[in-house]
């Protein structure tokens, strides 16, 4: 006796995109962190750099922008 099951490709594809969209954000999280370490260890060595804060989707964002775009 055989039993024909049949596979719900539409939860496969939900679960799918689920994982992938979790983590994404869990890298992008990560990454962030690095580049905030990164800009707030070498912005001050770089002449005309000013580092800025903002506060953003993925939590506490620094940025290493030259002077001359700040007004």
């Amino acid at each position: 006796m055989q039993r024909n099951y049949q596979r719900n490709y539409f939860s496969d594809s939900c679960v799918a995109i689920v994982l992938g969209t979790g983590l994404g954000l869990l890298l992008s999280v990560g990454a962030q962190k690095v580049l905030n370490k990164h800009y707030k260890a070498t912005c001050h060595n770089q002449p005309g750099h000013n580092l800025i804060y903002t506060k953003g989707f993925l939590g506490d964002t620094y940025y290493c922008i030259n002077a001359k775009y700040m007004n």
